[in-house]
């Protein structure tokens, strides 16, 4: 696997605009995320699938997907083939999200499959959510002409990432800060303020307040178990790449909006970094669990298609040579701390 693997960076890598590559990408690794039978988490995920129908949508932990399992079983769906079908939906809403922001899709792909391919591909739950996320993502980032056709488009934006918060809990935080980018994105003071919020937000977790409220929002024991927990001192490190993720992304974005003649696709690159600033806020929530480093995925779409942006369309020089070399630290790095390695071995064994 892992030379096919290898491949698919590599087709990503000198192909990166190929509409070809894409389908490639969406079927090999659909294959390799379906046809999984041995990963971590693989049985968990089995139990929870055989014992969907005798546990009602309103007593499960995550209703959206207990709703998705039942439907599923109700058309004759197997736990293998649900898998598979699961698989597919999954890379087929997140590429199409892509898409839509960027040509270099295969090249963001390749960054993808270095991390956190592994840990989407067993994580199924969470892959659907993320995929979910990204693919109505322009609903919120894209502006129009009118201020109804806006509306709309925000307005669907929520709806349907409220019911992927039934698939998941954690996008609770992509409606967070849909909220904070939609209220703050034409304040000139953008950035300070998002980072005013965080140091308010880390305030009211050492004083307890925000687990209330994120209790209050939703029940399930996994967040429950999530906000009674500490960190400790390995969120120094994770949030240092939080750090870095944002700047790599804010680097790409205003050279790519420096350089850019098209106003529209000019305005989506800038709503693309407002957005992304609100990276930031995922800091106060590694106080409580490393766990919460899984909101990093959504951000890190837009870190490889920006860089994608950047790369292929300057010309090299010293500030690209200085880009590449902290991404791929940074991707790396991410690559070791999260055992990337351990999880793709899982999907083989």
């Amino acid at each position: 696997m892992y030379f096919i693997l290898a491949l698919l960076i590599a087709l990503g890598l000198f192909f990166p605009k190929s509409k070809l590559i894409i389908v490639i990408d969406v079927v090999v690794l659909g294959l390799i995320v379906g046809l999984r039978t041995n990963s971590m988490d693989y049985y968990n995920y089995l139990l929870e699938y055989n014992m969907a129908q005798m546990v009602p949508p309103s007593l499960a932990d995550f209703p959206g997907y207990n709703i998705i399992m039942r439907w599923s079983q109700y058309i004759g769906l197997d736990f293998t083939q649900f898998v598979l079908v699961m698989a597919f939906i999954s890379f087929t809403l997140m590429i199409t999200g892509m898409m839509i922001f960027s040509r270099y899709v295969p090249f963001a792909l390749s960054l993808f499959i270095i991390y956190p391919f592994g840990h989407e591909a067993i994580q199924m739950r969470t892959f659907l959510a993320d995929a979910i996320v990204i693919c109505a993502l322009p609903l919120l980032l894209i502006d129009h002409k009118t201020r109804l056709e806006n509306i709309l488009s925000k307005s669907m934006f929520f709806v349907i990432v409220f019911f992927a918060s039934k698939i998941h809990t954690l996008c609770w935080f992509y409606l967070a800060i849909a909220v904070v980018y939609l209220f703050l994105r034409r304040k000139k003071c953008y950035v300070s303020l998002v980072i005013i919020i965080t140091i308010i937000t880390m305030l009211l977790i050492r004083l307890n307040i925000l687990a209330r409220v994120m209790m209050i929002i939703s029940s399930s024991n996994k967040l429950d178990h999530w906000v009674q927990g500490s960190s400790g001192l390995g969120m120094v490190f994770y949030s240092f790449l939080t750090i870095v993720m944002y700047l790599l992304i804010r680097c790409s974005v205003l050279y790519i909006v420096k350089n850019e003649t098209n106003v529209a696709l000019k305005q989506i690159r800038i709503n693309i970094l407002n957005y992304s600033t609100c990276i930031l806020l995922i800091i106060p929530l590694l106080i409580y669990d490393i766990t919460f480093n899984r909101l990093w995925r959504i951000f890190l779409i837009f870190l490889y298609l920006m860089a994608g942006e950047y790369l292929y369309r300057t010309r090299f020089n010293r500030n690209k040579l200085i880009y590449i070399f902290v991404l791929l630290v940074m991707i790396i790095s991410m690559f070791i701390i999260e055992n990337e390695l351990i999880v793709l071995n899982s999907l083989i064994g």
